[in-house]
């Protein structure tokens, strides 16, 4: 089952932290900017609150998701729920065992405000991205003979001399691609891949659940190509590349 993520509530509520600070180098905005290159890192070790405040205007969600590049390693989190601002319950808590990415979920909840708690941490707790969530499971996968290029693009600039000599200058990580088409979508299907490509707008990376079960951080290269295949029948195309740090 292919799903995405591309809503983060973070970016139209307010974000602030009801306990602990920030470094003035690496501010509270970045956990939300869809850059994860770019870290929030807390001023100090201290217990660390950050509050989001959705206002009158609550979206639902059911996933937790920090990529790679965090430092939550031994860390205890709580993510918890309020429709009030003061009294809070717990969907979801742990103590971190890893660097890897922090893929939580819990209940679908739609609530006005969300904390996530880090609590005395031994270091200063730093965060590339915060998205608190809402998967979108596709209605119907791409079947086998439609699937494209999943490969690895190697991220690999090759110039050759005057003299015919290769060189090679390897900018990191190879990056993950799934090139999908979906034939025989209906209406549902439609509809919910459009919201999927304008949330997207060519600048806001997403995430993807892909036919192996990873999730993936990245971006469309092209456009959906959605065609009228038959009444109330569509086709589009889904050609999907990893975002690195």
């Amino acid at each position: 089952m292919i799903k995405n993520a591309y809503i983060n509530i973070l970016e139209s509520a307010s974000v602030s932290l009801s306990t602990g600070s920030a470094s003035t180098s690496y501010p509270l905005y970045r956990i939300y900017d869809r850059d994860i290159g770019k870290c929030f890192h807390a001023g100090s070790s201290a217990t660390l609150e950050i509050l989001i405040n959705q206002g009158t205007s609550s979206t639902v969600v059911n996933r937790l998701l920090i990529p790679i590049g965090h430092n939550l390693l031994g860390m205890a989190l709580s993510l918890q729920s309020s429709t009030d601002g003061i009294t809070y319950a717990t969907v979801y808590s742990c103590t971190q065992a890893d660097t890897a990415l922090i893929n939580a979920t819990f209940a679908t909840d739609i609530k006005q405000y969300w904390k996530l708690a880090i609590t005395s941490p031994a270091t200063a707790p730093q965060i590339p991205e915060l998205f608190l969530t809402r998967d979108y499971a596709w209605e119907s996968d791409p079947h086998l003979y439609s699937v494209g290029s999943l490969d690895d693009i190697f991220n690999v600039e090759n110039d050759i001399a005057a003299g015919g000599q290769d060189r090679f200058l390897v900018h990191g990580n190879p990056k993950k691609q799934r090139n999908y088409k979906v034939v025989g979508a209906d209406s549902t299907q439609k509809n919910s891949i459009l919201s999927v490509n304008d949330a997207w707008a060519g600048s806001k990376p997403f995430w993807l659940f892909d036919h192996t079960s990873a999730w993936i951080y990245g971006k469309l290269v092209s456009p959906i190509n959605l065609k009228i295949e038959d009444q109330n029948i569509y086709s589009f195309d889904f050609n999907f590349l990893e975002v690195l740090p």
